[in-house]
């Protein structure tokens, strides 16, 4: 039983959408010991929406259950007497469902568990805020930029409601601000075990829509929804634990990097050998996490050199021109900062990918190589790939990625994306007009 007349029955599906159901709280228990059967063919929905063509669950497929973990109901604070709880995929029979992205986290996080690892991950969710127009459209809430505190002051009843519905939720946001472009706002959620950190944004993007909605606006987590305007990121911070979770196993006593403005704490602090090899093995296999990590045709007007976003496959001491930047809080808080997920990255498929990936490169010991203090922009590194469709090659051609996350899994996400893709390649854009219709 639970104490809450509602429970809002939560899965996501391979896009990162949230499905699910709101139940009698009488039926919560059930929910936890049994599932609640959903038909397993609308786990490839496309973002359309609509059916795949060839889709691996047609209409002869059967049922999936959404099985509910307890240790992950929260309290709804925006709405009466309501919880919300995270479920894995099963069939019925309760053996793994192949197209649960939750599942494929909780496997790469054994696998992790099984070497003496225990990850933890806190997330920078960047996010824009729309008000209406007045012309039946939408546009940017305000017009401020990076950490305008007007824009923070403006925006007060939006901020104390998304920090209270975490807070209520039991996940703390260590900050708000306004992000450097009209509109986008950027919550730091507090560090935590993976899967609970990719809970916690899950939930966060169904607080942040709902409370913008009830207030008459719109939050969206497109990447980026206007041209000549930064993008929405969605940073990763990584580190790796002791099994007690005692001992971050980044940290090292060996001086071994140069930060452009200090380190903290200063003198000998640096990375361990295991943070180098974790580092080697994202970068190793990064081509092909593009693909799970900027999952959208959008995702690509984002990954663009001058706007601060990651374009080059490199890493370095405090530098946000590279792809993984280390900061330069270290010891105890020794991190990794993967900048390449956005804002409509699946935070289930996202993590599992970028920890199997650091999982890789440790077993294998991948060096990094050397990192770099200069712009990453201006120098000679191999780029990420330009378009999706580039990006989704470079992941089938991933066998690493492809067992981590389950072959059928990434069959279908490759499935929904090149659909997405050939979708977009048959709608005619506002801006090829302008630029062709009269010179051709």
């Amino acid at each position: 039983m639970t104490e809450y007349e509602r429970v809002r029955l939560f899965w996501t599906d391979l896009n990162g959408v949230a499905r699910g159901i709101s139940l009698p709280g009488s039926e919560y228990e059930d929910a936890v010991e049994e599932g609640v059967g959903f038909a397993n063919g609308v786990a490839e929905l496309t973002l359309e929406p609509g059916l795949l063509d060839e889709p691996r669950y047609g209409a002869e497929g059967g049922d999936m259950m959404a099985v509910a973990d307890p240790d992950s109901l929260r309290e709804v604070s925006w709405a009466e007497d309501t919880a919300a709880v995270f479920t894995d995929l099963t069939n019925v029979d309760h053996s793994p469902f192949d197209l649960c992205a939750r599942g494929a986290l909780r496997r790469v996080i054994e696998d992790l568990r099984s070497e003496g690892f225990h990850p933890f991950a806190g997330i920078e969710a960047e996010f824009s805020v729309l008000q209406p127009d007045g012309d039946g459209d939408w546009e940017p809430y305000n017009t401020r930029c990076s950490y305008d505190m007007s824009a923070v002051d403006m925006a007060d009843d939006l901020v104390r409601a998304w920090s209270d519905a975490m807070e209520t939720a039991g996940s703390s946001v260590l900050g708000v601000h306004q992000e450097s472009q009209p509109g986008q706002y950027e919550v730091n959620i507090e560090y935590d075990d993976a899967l609970t950190t990719a809970d916690s944004l899950m939930f966060f993007r169904h607080a942040a829509k709902a409370i913008a909605r009830d207030r008459g606006y719109k939050a969206s987590f497109m990447p980026r929804p206007y041209s000549g305007e930064d993008a929405n990121g969605l940073h990763f911070h990584l580190s790796l634990w002791d099994e007690a979770a005692e001992e971050n196993l980044f940290a090292s006593e060996t001086g071994n990097l140069q930060f452009p403005a200090g380190k903290h704490p200063a003198g000998e602090s640096g990375l361990s050998e295991t943070a180098h090899h974790f580092i080697g093995g994202l970068l190793d296999h990064m081509q092909g996490l593009t693909a799970i990590c900027a999952p959208t045709v959008n995702s690509y007007r984002r990954l663009l050199p001058g706007i601060w976003a990651p374009v080059n496959v490199a890493w370095g001491p405090d530098n946000r021109s590279t792809i993984l930047r280390i900061p330069p809080e270290l010891g105890p808080a020794a991190r990794i900062e993967h900048r390449v997920p956005d804002s409509a990255c699946n935070p289930y498929l996202g993590l599992a990918a970028t920890l199997a990936a650091g999982l890789d490169g440790i077993r294998n010991e991948t060096e990094p190589g050397e990192p770099t203090l200069a712009n990453a922009y201006e120098e000679d590194y191999d780029s990420l790939p330009r378009t999706l469709w580039a990006a989704l090659d470079e992941l089938a051609a991933d066998e690493v990625l492809t067992e981590a996350l389950g072959e059928p899994l990434v069959e279908e996400f490759l499935k929904l994306k090149r659909d997405e893709f050939d979708r977009y390649m048959d709608s005619v854009t506002e801006w090829e007009r302008e630029e062709y219709i009269d010179e051709f």
